[in-house]
């Protein structure tokens, strides 16, 4: 299947959290990287750095250096151009989603992707097939 993976799985990856959740996640990851082709953009790269920092308290840095070795060497970056701003203005207004959702929802439509691995429950506004981590 081809999945978007989201900034909230990246950002879990990338931060300190208690052993039984982060094993969690950790084979969360792990199933999607074997049995998926995964996705994402570069909004999504700006959100882990930006969040990572900001509640966390992770360094730039060392978000950086995660995505390079723990990311990008497994997920395709697609690009955001215009026809995904178009998309996203329409979903912003008929579903009320946060900007930043809009452009990825319109990135997983243009591109064909067919989930989405979130732990954010908007983009089941939009019909879009979410995964995320079972406890």
């Amino acid at each position: 299947m081809k999945v978007f993976v989201d900034a909230s799985l990246l950002i879990y990856l990338n931060v300190k959290m208690p052993e039984d959740e982060a094993k969690l996640i950790e084979d969360f990851w792990l199933n999607l990287l074997l049995n998926n082709l995964l996705y994402t953009n570069v909004l999504v790269l700006d959100e882990v750095i930006y969040v990572s920092k900001r509640k966390y308290d992770v360094s730039p840095e060392d978000t950086i250096a995660f995505i390079d070795k723990a990311v990008l060497p497994y997920v395709d970056v697609l690009s955001i151009g215009l026809n995904e701003y178009l998309r996203a203005k329409e979903l912003m207004v008929k579903y009320g989603l946060k900007p930043s959702n809009s452009i990825h929802v319109a990135t997983i439509e243009n591109y064909g992707l067919q989930a989405v691995a979130t732990e954010d429950e908007d983009f089941e506004k939009v019909g879009i097939k979410r995964l995320w981590v079972r406890k």
